[in-house]
């Protein structure tokens, strides 16, 4: 592992993909999640991904709010539970993903969250440029 300094990101810690982490208030706390930039092999972040991550920075109270919503309705459907505040303690927010897809009109994001009520699949929210795209599993951003 080695650090990796970037003007739009900041201080990273590169191995396969770059790291970092980042504080976000989301589900009602405020959390330290991972930040993972993710690049094809051997490349290096690109402008891509550093517009990505300036439009989910720019957007990132409309986007949490998002995410939750997301996030009851998974919860509701999957595992039959309804209440905001008994879902919002038992998921957490583990990964930020800028996702190495992206393209000058596809920002791809993907939020890894672990919950209490699935601890093996959790829950995984693909966004494409700031809207929601997908929710499944956490695979479906892993």
């Amino acid at each position: 592992m080695s650090k990796y300094c970037d003007s739009t990101f900041g201080e990273l810690i590169h191995d396969i993909s770059y790291m970092r982490g980042y504080n976000i208030n989301i589900f009602n706390h405020k959390i330290k999640a991972e930040l993972e930039v993710n690049v094809d092999y051997f490349n290096d972040i690109t402008d891509y991904h550093r517009q990505t991550f300036i439009e989910f920075e720019k957007n990132i109270v409309e986007i949490a709010h998002k995410l939750e919503s997301a996030v009851i309705q998974y919860c509701s459907k999957h595992y039959g539970v309804s209440n905001k505040e008994d879902i919002f303690t038992n998921v957490r927010l583990a990964t930020i993903i800028i996702e190495n897809r992206c393209t000058e009109d596809n920002r791809i994001i993907g939020f890894v969250i672990d919950d209490e009520y699935d601890s093996e699949m959790g829950i995984g929210i693909e966004m494409i440029n700031e809207e929601i795209h997908a929710v499944g599993t956490q695979h479906l951003v892993c």
